[in-house]
Formats: structure tokens, sequence, C-alpha cells
């Protein structure tokens, strides 16, 4: 008998209702029926679809979305290989609802005027927050002339796009997800999300200021401790 032949097949409307608010329970039906095993109909489009309800879950701390997520991303990965902004929003998700903290602003807003969220939002790379965040010296000293002048040269941006490899990127969305849940200031909350969502295809970080000028601080920093101890 063939494996599949013992797996209890999920109703499509019964696996939008597993999928929609995650608990455990319901992760626990998913698991033990093997939910992502069964190819039809397909996920993407009840993914596409819950993105923004998982979107706010994710900012109420469940953190369930998370396991469920990875779940789901481990049974699926030949799904959205090829889904750059599905696998996007779905890292962004994993890890502001696994994230301490809750929501303090309408994310809605932020989402519906990023551009003005974003303004000026490269300082969040000053705050002492993102010094979890390092870089070593052979990496930035190639960079050295050019961050000197003030002026990157395009082979130097996509020398910075090697930089930002995907660990190094999900520790810096997950600073910018403590940010954004537990800040203080709430302006600076909503610039850490609109941050987020910004930095949602990974293959331009070299070119947004935000990162830019994260590793510019990072070689000032490391220049003035050499000055230091001269």
């Amino acid at each position: 008998m063939n494996n599949s032949d013992n797996k209890t097949l999920v109703h499509p409307g019964f696996r939008r209702i597993l999928l929609t608010n995650p608990t455990e329970e319901s992760l626990n039906t998913i698991i033990q029926s093997e939910l992502f095993d069964q190819i039809t109909p397909p996920l993407k489009e009840d993914i596409l679809c819950l993105l923004p309800a998982w979107e706010q879950q994710a900012f109420e701390g469940n953190e369930v979305l998370a396991a469920l997520i990875l779940h789901m991303t481990q049974k699926n990965q030949n799904l959205i290989a090829n889904e750059k902004m599905i696998q996007s929003n779905l890292l962004r998700i994993r890890i502001l609802a696994t994230t301490p903290g809750c929501i303090s602003f309408p994310i809605l807003e932020v989402q519906e005027h990023l551009g003005q969220f974003l303004k000026s939002a490269d300082i969040l790379a000053d705050l002492p927050e993102f010094n979890v965040v390092s870089f070593s010296e052979s990496e930035i000293k190639p960079l050295s002339t050019d961050l000197t002048r003030f002026r990157l040269a395009p082979h130097s941006r996509r020398y910075i796009q090697n930089l930002f490899y995907s660990e190094r990127c999900e520790a810096i969305l997950s600073v910018l997800a403590h940010i954004a849940k537990n800040y203080p200031i709430l302006s600076i909350c909503r610039q850490a999300y609109a941050l987020m969502l910004s930095l949602d295809n990974l293959n331009t970080w070299g070119n947004h200021p935000f990162c830019v000028r994260l590793i510019a601080n990072r070689f000032w920093d490391t220049k003035l401790k050499k000055l230091a101890k001269a």
C-alpha cells in the first residue's frame, strides 16, 4: 500500500481554517494529517491570501504561527523555491511572531504610506541595538577608500551585497523586529517596521541606504578605535 493511502485528506476549506489562525491544536492536526504533503489544491494561493492576517498575528505574538511557517517551509521547499516575495514575507512574519513585545501602532498605516515612514529611516542604523551586528575588519577593508570619500562605486555596492548573507540578514531583521515592538518612541517603532518591509528583497540590500549606513558606521567605529589606541 502506498504511504499516501494512509494519509487523511483535508478539504481545501478546512485547510484554510487550520491555517488562518494557528493554535497548538490546529498545528498538531496539520502535522498529523501531513497537510503539506498533499499537493492539491496548490498551497500558494492560500498563503498569498493569508499573509495580511498572519502579519497582524505576528505583531500580536502568535509563536505557533512561527512554528507553522517553519514546518511549512521545511515540508514545501520546492513550493516557494522560486517565490521570492512569499519567502521574504514568511521570513519577516516568522521573525515578528517570535519577537517578544507588542504592537503599538496600526501596521496598515505603515504599509499604505511606506515611503513616508522610510524618510530618514536609515538613521536607525545609528541605534546601539545594532551593535550586535558586526562586520570584520577584513570584510570592510575593501570599502575603505569609498567610505572615506563618502561615495560608493558600483563595484563596491556589489561587494556590499555579498556581505549580507542570509544569517546576517536574519539577525538585522530580528533587531528591527525588536525595535518595532519595544522601542519607547513610537515614530522609531514605525520606521523599524517600514525598514523591514523595504528589505523584502534580499538581493537589493547592497543599495539600501540603511544597510550602507550600517556598514559605514562599523567602518568609522573601527577607525576611531584605532585612533584611540594610537
